[in-house]
């Protein structure tokens, strides 16, 4: 939104840390809530509140009706909902792989694992360079680091779809807990059921990388 000429920084982290207002929208933060979508307003050029209250609104618009009684069934609530959907939604841009992933984080929460998902880790870090190190992958003091703490990630770290939201509520039951990328510039996951299997994709995309680099 700043890149499209409406608002500042300085407006949207006021508006990001306004506990009152954003109770007011029925939130308890904004991030994960702008429903990515396109935005057209006419005759004037709209504040940064007016188009971060534009987006919330179409968010509640497009998530369904029932919302509240498909996450009292997940035992979700709804920052939980959100935050598990924007993992989905930063892991894969392919809309046939979301179940998939939803259910490979669903089993690794009931099973008490850690998720390992590095864009929540990257979400975590301060000024990102491109590469996650050792020292990244190490780092207590990120509260995104799902290698080392168990469950979903404090907040949601990117603003999920329609369908990373449909994806939780309804993942697939293939008895999937991991899954690495396929080799190749798609973005494409191998998903497996066991660590061994997993290890194999593993040692493909280790090796695949190692040949790319000139």
């Amino acid at each position: 939104m700043i890149e499209a000429g409406v608002g500042s920084e300085d407006d949207y982290h006021k508006l990001q840390t306004d506990k009152v207002w954003l109770s007011s929208l029925g939130l308890k933060e904004l991030e994960g809530f702008l429903y990515p979508a396109t935005y057209r307003f006419f005759n004037t050029k709209p504040s940064a509140q007016e188009v971060v209250e534009r987006a919330v609104k179409e968010f509640f618009v497009r998530i369904p009706e029932d919302y509240k009684e498909q996450l009292q069934r997940h035992s979700l609530s709804l920052e939980q909902w959100v935050a598990f959907a924007s993992l989905i939604e930063r892991e894969t841009p392919w809309d046939q792989e979301r179940r998939f992933i939803a259910e490979v984080i669903w089993r690794r929460l009931k099973a008490g694992m850690t998720l390992g998902i590095d864009a929540a880790i990257i979400y975590g870090i301060k000024d990102y360079k491109g590469t996650i190190t050792r020292e990244h992958l190490q780092d207590r003091h990120n509260l995104y680091n799902t290698r080392i703490y168990r469950g979903l990630p404090p907040t949601p770290i990117a603003s999920p779809s329609l369908a990373s939201l449909t994806a939780v509520l309804n993942p697939t039951d293939e008895a999937y807990y991991y899954f690495v990328l396929v080799p190749g510039p798609a973005r494409q996951h191998h998903f497996s059921k066991t660590m061994q299997e997993h290890n194999i994709f593993v040692k493909q995309l280790v090796k695949a990388q190692r040949l790319a680099k000139p």
